[in-house]
């Protein structure tokens, strides 16, 4: 189906809180698994209990609206909904049946969006920041494992340390780049099919280069002491 966005106010609108699965199947269980086992060995002790706790279930909590915009019923899911009754909006939505899904619903008054969960990169922007995450994280870990060794050692002399990352630190730290970045390219691939649903809403909205818009960031930039605690997080500004 070809989406497209309708133009209205909202009215009749209904929100109900509700858990669902957006993301996880089986399989993805399985795999954060291994990626919380992996962060424990490296020391990533938070980050191990954050992925393991995500792999105990696949469902969510999120917003499911139900309105009409100029007497359309519109359905869809969001993070959290920042809407009210009144509010004039656009929403990128899809024909189904007697109804339209909303994907993406914006407000243009005060430039804030809220889409389907997990969706704000687009292509080249989500490929940026799993590489600028990679990075920074093996580097972070790499540089407490040198500084601990480091000390650990020095009592046998700078030459015995030299020798360590000759032969064995140097190797260590290839290797978890290389381990890392296989994980990161794998839950890069995961969420895919919500890079290309936000490109699709980004597009169908008239937004330039779908493809480098993100949200996180545009929204980070917009912030200011008054706005809500779910902004960047739930819902976003563009």
């Amino acid at each position: 189906m070809t989406a497209q966005v309708l133009r209205g106010k909202i009215t009749n609108l209904r929100k109900t809180r509700e858990s669902a699965s957006f993301f996880f199947t089986d399989s993805d269980q399985t795999a954060m698994g291994v990626v919380a086992v992996a962060a424990a060995a490296v020391g990533l002790g938070s980050q191990a209990i954050a992925v393991a706790s995500a792999t105990t279930s696949i469902e969510e909590e999120a917003d499911y609206l139900e309105f009409e915009l100029d007497g359309r019923d519109v359905r869809g899911w969001v993070w959290r909904s920042p809407f009210s009754e009144g509010d004039e909006v656009e929403a990128v939505v899809e024909k189904e049946g007697g109804h339209y899904v909303a994907y993406a619903i914006a407000r243009p008054s005060d430039r804030t969006i809220a889409l389907y969960p997990h969706c704000s990169r687009g292509k080249l922007a989500h490929i940026k920041n799993a590489v600028k995450w990679w990075f920074v994280g093996v580097s972070i870990v790499l540089s407490v494992m040198y500084f601990i060794t480091f000390l650990a050692v020095i009592g046998d002399g700078i030459e015995f340390f030299i020798d360590m990352w000759k032969y064995s630190l140097s190797w260590a730290g290839l290797g978890l780049y290389g381990f890392f970045g296989i994980m990161t390219i794998s839950m890069t691939k995961k969420w895919m099919p919500f890079v290309r649903l936000s490109e699709r809403c980004f597009a169908a909205l008239g937004w330039a280069s779908p493809s480098n818009i993100d949200l996180v960031a545009s929204t980070k930039k917009a912030r200011t002491d008054s706005d809500p605690g779910e902004l960047g997080v739930m819902y976003f500004r563009y």
